[in-house]
């Protein structure tokens, strides 16, 4: 079944109608200068001045220790007050996927347009260490040079369930085997490189991204700080963007933060019907909501268990405006209650045991940070058009959110293998679709939208039409169409769709190399970029 980010996309891209933009997502921009533009027009966000002086020392300390506190940073930091361009995503072994790089280069290239508007948002990263541990946290998966195949790379120490803040980065033989299962990986795509030349500078390039995986792991003491020097050092210190990265699970941070919740307790019931409200009409629309309703029984955070980090699900029951809350660890079977008077709300006490949920999150943010555009995927995109109805009955203004173009990229060994007679059919390398990047590559030269507008339509359609004619293929594993399938478009099982959210950063960046990596996905933004629909860069070495 459809849902609404299908409607946000058609909008968007193709301007089909949306009646209802302005009760789910409050306005929509079409290019980034349209989301700066829209951005700065609205009221201005406020805040505390007392908490934005206290998360001003937090976060130059923070960047401080992991030596990510370049004058850039430091004057970005200082300028927060006049509004942030905000991304993030969960700490992820390795650094994670791709699609990391592609965010850091959309915030920064927000901030750069509202720069030269003289009013700069600055671009701010959110780590987030707070949610549970996933098999997608702890997993990365390498394209297969023999196979269609992903191999998979896991780090098995953690419990599920518990806060990702709890994962150590002190396991160098695990370090060592997985280095291993990369390099021998990267040896044997180093194969599909004829010229000579080209496999020493990719054997270079392999060696420098595994010098710098190795290093940043040694230097870090959780999952965290790795993740956040994994990217840290290539936004400031290899291209000095002065990107802030928010540690969500700061003890300085979340207390601040602890006033937050407050709203959602005192008009729970408030929240609960319009969030309730809202999933009924995108029902009523024909589409699907992405989350279930809310029942009466709602808790807007979790509690982090003191013996093992487990995040527990919390239920309320409200007797004569006292909160009462009820969970119980399924680790060391403890339970846990608690209770607050509605009218006289204090839970300052449990400030370092309390995390947000995920429709919590973005409000709790705002109420220490003026954050005006945030940056995120077709999930969150679905996911806020219940959430934003129901933040803004309980008053609270949320950023206007702005989807990033997925970007699918080449390698040479998807070009070498799109050479053969039984790929021709399913290849995105054709006449038209090389015209249209050059068209687009026109229209950002030139600042013209509108010449632009229908070549970048043409590329998501074409990528798009090419994903679904060979998803209705299914070979065997070694076929060349099922590598193509894995390798261009991340499709090595039914749940992976997406080269960029299937594979780690450092496939691409083997060929671009470390230094050009983010600065590739830079380069590929401009004032007239579209929001949401497909792009593509032609990287190779």
């Amino acid at each position: 079944m459809r849902t609404i980010g299908d409607l946000y996309e058609a909008y968007v891209s193709e301007e089909k109608n949306f009646s209802d933009v302005s009760y789910f997502y409050g306005s929509l921009p079409k290019t980034h200068l349209d989301a700066v533009e829209t951005a700065l027009s609205r009221e201005k966000l406020s805040f505390d001045s007392n908490k934005m002086s206290k998360l001003k020392q937090i976060l130059t300390k923070h960047h401080e220790k992991l030596g990510l506190l370049t004058p850039k940073v430091a004057s970005n930091i200082s300028q927060m007050d006049n509004g942030v361009v905000l991304t993030g995503q969960q700490a992820t072994i390795f650094g994670g996927v791709g699609i990391i790089a592609n965010k850091i280069a959309t915030i920064v290239n927000l901030s750069d347009i509202s720069k030269e508007m003289e009013k700069q948002l600055v671009p701010m990263f959110l780590v987030n260490t707070h949610d549970g541990i996933q098999p997608e946290i702890t997993t990365i998966h390498l394209p297969n040079f023999q196979t269609s195949a992903s191999k998979s790379i896991i780090n098995s120490s953690s419990i599920e369930g518990c806060a990702l803040h709890t994962i150590k980065s002190n396991d160098y033989q695990w370090l060592k085997d997985s280095i291993n299962v990369i390099t021998n990986i990267f040896n044997e795509f180093k194969s599909s490189i004829s010229d000579r030349s080209n496999q020493k500078l990719f054997s270079e390039r392999v060696s420098h991204i595994i010098s710098f995986i190795r290093e940043t792991y040694r230097s870090s003491l959780t999952l965290g700080e790795w993740f956040t020097l994994i990217w840290g050092v290539q936004a400031n210190i290899l291209n000095d963007w002065g990107v802030i990265f928010f540690p969500s699970s700061n003890p300085g941070i979340r207390e601040l933060l602890i006033e937050g919740y407050y709203p959602f307790l005192k008009s729970r019931k408030e929240y609960i019907e319009e969030f309730n409200r809202a999933s009924t009409k995108i029902e009523s629309m024909g589409f699907h909501p992405t989350t279930t309703r809310k029942d009466s029984n709602y808790s807007p955070f979790f509690y982090e268990c003191p013996n093992d980090g487990y995040r527990v699900k919390l239920r309320i029951v409200e007797e004569n405006n006292e909160l009462k809350f009820q969970g119980k660890c399924p680790i060391d079977k403890s339970d846990y209650n608690f209770s607050v008077d509605k009218n006289n709300l204090d839970l300052s006490s449990l400030s370092l045991h309390l995390s947000p949920r995920l429709d919590t999150n973005q409000a709790q943010l705002q109420s220490i940070l003026p954050v005006n555009i945030r940056v995120s995927g077709p999930g969150e995109i679905n996911y806020n058009a219940q959430v934003i109805p129901a933040v803004r009955k309980i008053g609270i203004q949320l950023p206007i959110y702005m989807k990033y173009t997925r970007v699918l990229y080449n390698t040479p060994w998807i070009e070498k293998i799109t050479k053969d007679p039984q790929l021709l059919q399913y290849s995105l390398f054709e006449s038209d679709f090389f015209k249209s990047l050059g068209a687009v590559a026109k229209a950002r030269r030139k600042s013209d939208f509108e010449l632009g507008k229908d070549a970048w339509l043409s590329i998501t359609n074409k990528v798009l039409a090419k994903m679904d004619e060979l998803k209705k293929i299914n070979l065997t594993q070694n076929n060349l169409i099922e590598k193509y399938k894995s390798w261009q478009f991340g499709m090595y099982d039914v749940n992976h769709q997406w080269q960029e959210v299937s594979w780690p950063w450092f496939v691409m960046a083997s060929v671009t190399g470390l230094q050009d990596y983010l600065a590739s996905y830079r380069r590929f933004y401009s004032k007239i970029s579209q929001v949401g629909g497909i792009g593509y860069i032609n990287s190779n070495l």
